[in-house]
C-alpha cells in the first residue's frame, strides 16, 4: 500500500503538466488560429516538467506542444499562416524540443553537482570521525601503554588528563576527586595549576557542584554548555571565569571500591556536546578506570612486597641488638637518592626494596661470627663475604623479591673494581648498589657501636670524599653530601643502634671503610 501511495506522490505532477498541456492546446484550438496568442504558454509545462523530471517525460510534454503548435491542427479546423506554415512544421517543435532537453541537462547537472557537493560533504565528515577515532584509539593505546609501563599513579593520571585533553580538543581535563563527604579537588589538571584552585578553595570546592560533581553523585555522564547559566555552578563560578572555562562535561570514574570521581573536560568557548562526543568521553573514563585502578594495585603490592622485606630484614637484624633501624634507614635514603638522581620511580622502589634486603643474606652467618667482639680473622671473613651471594639466591627464589638480585648481590662492589663478590668496575656496577654502598657506610660510621661512639659527621663526610672515585661512586657521593635533606637526616640522633651489614667494626678507621 505504502509503495502504490509512493507511486502516485511521484507520478501526479508529470499527470498535471500533461493535463495542462492539452488544456492549452484547447485555448489554442479555441482561439483558431496558428500561431495563436496561447502557443507561448506551452513554455511553462514544458519548463517544469524538464527541470524537475526525466528527459522521456519532458520529451512527451515538448512533443504534444509540438502537435498543438504545428500544421496539424488544420484538422480540427484552425486557422494557419502561410507564411509561417513552413516555420510551423519546424520552428516550434524544435523551440520546445531545444527548451526540452537543455534545460533537463542543465537541472541533471545541478543535481549531480549538489550529490557530488552531499557526497564530498559526507566524506569529510566521514574523514573528520575517522580522524577523531583515530585520535581516540591512539590515546586509548596510549593509555594502555601506560598501564603495562607499571607507571606509578602520578605518571598514569598525567599521561591521561595530557591525552584526553589533545583527543577531546578541551582547554583543561583534570580526575576530580572527593574530599570525604564534603569536598573536590581537581587530581594533576592539564590547563591550570592547582596554586589557582587552592586560592578559591583551600580546602576543596564544595562536594557535588559542577558537572564533574553532578556525574559523582548520580554517576552517569553530564554536559553543560554555558556553566554560567547552569545552577549546578554556584561558588565554582568564579573559579571558571578566571580559569576561562565556558562549557564543561564529564564521565564517572570508580577509581576503586570506594572512590568514586569524574574525568572532567573543560573548554573556552559555549559548545553543545554531541551524543558522540559524550560516548568518547565515558570510553575514555572507563581506560582510565583501569589505568588508574592498575596503578593503585601495583602500588599496593609494591608496598606490601617493601613491607615483607623490612619484616623479613628486621627479623634478621634482631639476631643482633645494636642493629637498630639500620636497612629501614637505608631504603629511606636510597629512596631520596634516587629521586635526587632523576632516576625513574620503578628503579627507585627497586633500589629502595634492594636496601631493604641488602643485609638479607647474613641469615647464614653463624651468631659467633657476626657478634664477635674483636677483629674477624680472613676465615671469618670470608664466611661473611658470602653474605651478598646467600643474600642474591634468596632474592633470585622469591618472585616478588628477583628485581631486588643486582643491589643485594653487588652492593659491596667497590668503583675501582676490588670489591666483592664479582670485582665488577665504575660503570658496570648497577646504579643501585652504588647508592646502598654509599648510604650504607655513611650510615654505618655516622651510627652509635657497641665498642665506640658515632663518627663525627665531619670526618665521615671526609672519608667518603677519599673514598670517592675509588671505592665509591663519585657521582654518588656527591649526590649524598650535596642532598640538604639527607644531611640534615644525618645530623639528627639515629634511634637506637645501627651497623654496617651486621660486621663488629674494628677501630681503625681505613679497614673500617674498606669491611662495610
Amino acid at each position: 500500500m505504502k509503495l502504490r501511495i509512493s507511486e502516485i506522490t511521484r507520478a501526479w505532477p508529470s499527470t498535471v503538466a500533461a493535463a495542462a498541456t492539452i488544456v492549452i492546446g484547447v485555448l489554442v484550438y479555441l482561439d483558431g488560429q496558428v500561431p495563436s496568442a496561447f502557443t507561448t504558454l506551452f513554455f511553462i509545462p514544458i519548463i517544469f516538467v524538464a527541470y524537475r523530471y526525466s528527459l522521456q517525460m519532458a520529451l512527451l510534454i515538448a512533443g504534444m506542444a509540438s502537435v498543438f503548435s504545428s500544421p496539424a491542427m488544420e484538422l480540427f479546423g484552425v486557422t494557419l499562416d502561410a507564411s509561417v506554415k513552413p516555420v510551423l512544421w519546424l520552428g516550434w517543435p524544435a523551440v520546445y524540443l531545444f527548451l526540452a532537453v537543455s534545460l533537463n541537462q542543465w537541472s541533471s547537472l545541478q543535481q549531480q553537482r549538489s550529490q557530488l557537493e552531499m557526497t564530498e560533504r559526507g566524506l569529510m565528515d566521514v574523514s573528520a570521525r575517522n580522524d577523531r577515532r583515530e585520535r581516540e584509539l591512539e590515546t586509548l593505546s596510549a593509555i594502555h601503554t601506560t598501564i603495562l609501563k607499571e607507571n606509578d599513579e602520578q605518571t598514569v593520571v598525567d599521561e591521561i588528563t595530557r591525552r584526553v585533553a589533545e583527543v577531546c580538543g578541551a582547554k583543561i581535563c583534570t580526575i576530580t576527586v572527593p574530599i570525604g563527604t564534603t569536598g573536590q579537588r581537581p587530581f594533576l589538571p592539564v590547563g591550570f595549576t592547582d596554586d589557582v584552585f587552592n586560592r578559591f578553595f583551600p580546602d576543596g570546592a564544595p562536594y557535588g557542584e559542577g558537572v564533574d560533581g553532578w556525574a559523582m553523585l548520580h554517576r552517569r555522564v553530564a554536559a553543560s554548555r554555558n556553566v554560567f547559566e547552569d545552577p549546578r555552578y554556584d561558588k565554582l563560578r568564579d573559579f571558571a571565569a578566571l580559569a576561562g572555562i565556558v562549557s564543561a562535561a564529564a564521565s564517572p570514574l570508580d577509581l576503586d571500591e570506594e572512590l568514586h570521581g569524574a574525568l572532567l573536560v573543560c573548554y573556552g568557548e559555549e559548545r553543545d556536546f554531541t551524543p558522540e562526543e559524550l560516548t568518547r568521553l565515558e570510553r575514555l573514563a572507563q581506560q582510565t578506570e583501569l589505568a588508574v585502578r592498575s596503578a593503585r594495585q601495583r602500588e599496593s603490592l609494591a608496598r606490601l612486597a617493601f613491607e615483607t622485606a623490612l619484616a623479613l630484614t628486621e627479623a634478621i637484624e634482631s639476631r643482633d641488638p645494636y642493629t637498630g633501624d639500620h636497612c629501614r634507614r637505608l631504603a629511606e635514603y636510597a629512596g631520596v637518592m634516587g629521586a635526587k638522581l632523576a632516576l625513574p620511580a620503578k628503579e627507585i622502589e627497586v633500589i629502595r626494596l634492594g636496601a631493604a634486603l641488602h643485609d638479607m643474606g647474613k641469615i647464614v652467618v653463624p651468631d659467633s661470627i657476626l657478634k664477635k667482639p674483636g677483629k674477624l680473622t680472613p676465615e671469618e671473613y670470608t664466611i661473611i663475604k658470602q653474605h651478598c651471594y646467600s643474600g642474591g639466591q634468596i632474592c633470585k627464589r622469591v618472585g616478588f623479591l628477583m628485581n631486588a638480585y643486582p643491589v643485594v648481590y653487588h652492593h659491596h662492589e667497590r668503583w675501582d673494581g676490588r670489591g666483592y663478590p664479582d670485582g665488577l668496575i665504575g660503570e658496570k656496577i648497577p646504579m643501585g648498589a652504588r647508592i646502598v654502598a654509599v648510604v650504607d657506610a655513611y650510615d654505618a660510621m655516622t651510627s652509635d657501636r657497641p665498642y665506640r661512639d658515632a663518627m663525627p659527621l665531619e670526618e665521615a663526610t671526609a672519608i667518603l670524599k677519599d673514598g670517592a672515585g675509588h671505592q665509591w661512586d663519585p657521582r654518588a657521593v656527591r649526590t649524598l653530601l650535596e642532598t640538604t635533606e639527607l644531611q640534615q637526616r644525618f645530623r639528627d640522633p639515629h634511634d637506637g643502634h645501627a651497623h654496617a651489614d651486621g660486621l663488629v667494626l674494628p677501630q681503625d678507621i681505613e679497614e673500617t671503610v674498606e669491611r662495610l
